[in-house]
């Protein structure tokens, strides 16, 4: 359960608010993604990668059928 202190709900709370059709929307997003990128380096591109292979079929170490003993 999320409660107000929650970092993931203020993030969906702030997300919530941006309008990606406009400019005023797309640089907030930039600034946002600039910010997770600066406080993780390397944090994006390892999720954006994630979501490449799943999306390509490629099952995750965590997700791959165990061998019974």
């Amino acid at each position: 359960m999320m409660t107000p202190d929650d970092p993931t709900a203020r993030l969906l709370e702030a997300l919530e608010g941006l309008d990606l059709t406009s400019a005023d929307g797309r640089a907030g997003i930039h600034t946002l993604l600039s910010e997770i990128e600066r406080a993780c380096p390397g944090v994006l591109l390892q999720q954006a990668a994630r979501m490449e292979l799943r999306a390509i079929g490629w099952r995750s170490s965590s997700e791959a059928p165990r061998a019974e003993r």
